[in-house]
């Protein structure tokens, strides 16, 4: 694969994770990182060699966006910008044209050796995710999130507040896949479901991932020589599973690491890992609780069910 760049926008203060993202980033040295922000990186220099920060104000960038289309569109806030990912390779093409690819990436997250992952062989678009899809750096590919195809247009979504989610698989996916354009979406990810408490693997794209997608009673998730990996028993015996990155949305786990370079990942935090993961260990980072889960699990539903609710009064005030 020619170079690559991941973008990614961020406003106000950086997560608790953000150093923790830039050691994974920093370890991924084949690939650059775009950084758009408004955010202090005093405590994080010098950044990586391979990280830029672009210091701009969400107003600014704002205007940008605006200025690229000829209607109207609504960006009212910076979550709204994950409906603007697939338009990154358009609206930011001057500062990317050195590259073969780009990408978006979220950094709620630890990266773990990306490269490793991708295929060899040429695809317009890799991966359907909003925390982390590529795409081939053409004029061409850039504007086809502008293409007519799947259920999303792209005015319908850059002209409502509502949160469409035109980064993933009923956004874009869909529209390649109506366009008939191959796509590469091996799940080589872990992304960790928000309803439970410990860290699990959210099901969620499994009817189209080639790889089984499972979780254990005993398991925990855990960054190592540029890798990020699972850990678990089955039984009295230990197994391994390397993913190309972990993704925690909702979470804000804190960096107990003290600059370690290998450490586990868990929902209290990150904490230095040292020789052989263990029963006890487990127990001791992301134990295994079905009713505590089931608790979470509850409310996170009561909280879609308000969110679904929201969406849908918002389409009827759009209508009138």
């Amino acid at each position: 694969m020619k170079k690559l760049v991941l973008i990614s926008t961020y406003f106000g203060s950086f997560p608790k994770n953000f150093g923790i993202w830039l050691k994974s980033a920093e370890a991924n040295e084949g690939i650059d990182f775009l950084l758009y922000s408004d955010c202090d990186t005093s405590e994080y220099l010098p950044l990586p060699k391979n990280v830029k920060i672009v210091k701009t104000g969400f107003e600014e960038i704002k205007k940008k966006f605006e200025e690229s289309f000829d209607f109207p569109i609504v960006l009212n806030t910076p979550y709204k910008f994950c409906d603007y990912k697939p338009a990154y390779g358009y609206v930011f093409e001057n500062d990317i044209k050195a590259y073969g690819y780009w990408g978006h990436v979220d950094i709620d997250a630890v990266l773990g050796n990306i490269e490793k992952f991708l295929p060899e062989k040429e695809y317009e678009k890799i991966y359907q995710t909003g925390h982390l899809t590529i795409y081939k750096n053409t004029p061409e590919n850039n504007r086809r999130f502008m293409l007519d195809g799947g259920l999303l247009n792209y005015r319908d979504v850059f002209s409502t507040e509502r949160i469409c989610i035109f980064d993933e698989v009923g956004g874009m996916q869909e529209k390649f896949e109506f366009l008939g354009i191959p796509t590469y979406i091996s799940r080589d990810y872990a992304d960790i479901t928000k309803r439970s408490v410990r860290f699990t693997v959210s099901l969620t794209f499994t009817e189209t991932a080639n790889k089984p997608v499972k979780n254990y009673p005993l398991q925990i998730f855990y960054y190592e020589n540029g890798g990020v990996f699972r850990d678990y028993f089955i039984g009295d015996r230990l197994f391994t599973e390397e993913f190309n990155y972990i993704h925690f949305s909702t979470r804000k786990p804190e960096d107990f690491t003290n600059g370690a370079n290998s450490f586990y990942i868990t929902n209290s935090g990150f904490f230095p890992k040292e020789g052989e993961t263990t029963k006890e260990i487990i127990e001791k980072y992301n134990p295994f609780n079905p009713e505590l889960d089931l608790k979470e699990a509850k409310r996170w539903k009561r909280d879609d069910k308000r969110k679904r609710i929201k969406n849908a009064l918002t389409r009827i005030k759009e209508k009138l």
